[in-house]
C-alpha cells in the first residue's frame, strides 16, 4: 500500500477542500459596503439592465433570479467583485440605492481617482438619517458621524426611549482613494470609507453604537 508524505498529504486536503468550498455569491444592498475593491462604470447598451438576484442558483438570466430594480444606458454604477459573466453592482439613489448582480457586457468601465485630494473628502455626508460631517485639520481629516437605528425619529409607541444612537470620530490621513478611522482598542468603532465617483462607501466593524446600529452604507455629498 502506498503512503502519502505528511506535506504532501496536507497539501491534497487543502486543494480538495478549496475544491468544494462554493464561492460567495452574496450581492444586496447591506453587504456592497465590505466590497474590498470598489470601482465605477457606466451602463451601455439599449435596453433596460435588471438586476439579478443573489439567492440560490442566480446569478442568471432566469426569470426567477430578476428583480424589480433595473438602470438605463448612461446610468453609472459602483462596482465591486466580478462572478463569471456578471459583476455586483450597487446604484445609489434618493429610496437607498439598490444593489445586484448585472451582466459584465452591459458595464463600461470609468476612471476613478486614484489618490483623491483632501478637499474632495471634506463635507457633509448622508445615508438616509446617517451622517458623517469630514473636515481638513492639517494633512488629515477630522471625522464626526452619527448613525440610528432604526431611524433618527422611530414610531415613540415601538421605541419610547428613542432609537439606539451611534457616533463615529477621530482623525486619519487617507491612503489613496481609502480613509481608516480606528482605535488601537480591538473591540472600539472601527471604519473604512472609500472615495469613488464622487461617492463615500463606508464599512464599519459593528461596534460603533447600540443594538443594530451601522455606519456601513454609500453616502451622498449634502
Amino acid at each position: 500500500m502506498m503512503r502519502l508524505g505528511g506535506a504532501f498529504f496536507l497539501t491534497l486536503l487543502a486543494a480538495t477542500a478549496a475544491r468544494g468550498q462554493a464561492p460567495d455569491m452574496s450581492c444586496s444592498n447591506g453587504g456592497f459596503p465590505a466590497e474590498t475593491a470598489i470601482g465605477l462604470a457606466k451602463v451601455i447598451g439599449a435596453d433596460r439592465l435588471v438586476f439579478l438576484k443573489d439567492t440560490d442558483g442566480c446569478p442568471s438570466e432566469a426569470a426567477s433570479c430578476r428583480q424589480r430594480a433595473y438602470v438605463v444606458s448612461g446610468d453609472e454604477l459602483l462596482t465591486g467583485r466580478s462572478a463569471g459573466g456578471y459583476v455586483c453592482a450597487f446604484f445609489p439613489n434618493r429610496g437607498g440605492g439598490s444593489a445586484g448582480w448585472v451582466q459584465r457586457t452591459r458595464l463600461q468601465a470609468l476612471p476613478v481617482e486614484g489618490s483623491p485630494p483632501l478637499s474632495a473628502w471634506a463635507g457633509h455626508w448622508s445615508n438616509g438619517d446617517d451622517t458623517i460631517n469630514l473636515t481638513v485639520e492639517g494633512g488629515a481629516l477630522v471625522a464626526d458621524g452619527n448613525a440610528y437605528w432604526p431611524s433618527a425619529h422611530p414610531s415613540l409607541s415601538q421605541f419610547p426611549g428613542g432609537p439606539n444612537l451611534g457616533d463615529l470620530s477621530g482623525t486619519a490621513r487617507p491612503s489613496g482613494a481609502r480613509l481608516v478611522f480606528a482605535d488601537p482598542d480591538p473591540q472600539a468603532c472601527a471604519a473604512t470609507l472609500t472615495l469613488v465617483g464622487g461617492l463615500v462607501v463606508v464599512s464599519d466593524n459593528g461596534a460603533c453604537g447600540g443594538q443594530n446600529v451601522s455606519f456601513s452604507g454609500v453616502y451622498s455629498r449634502r
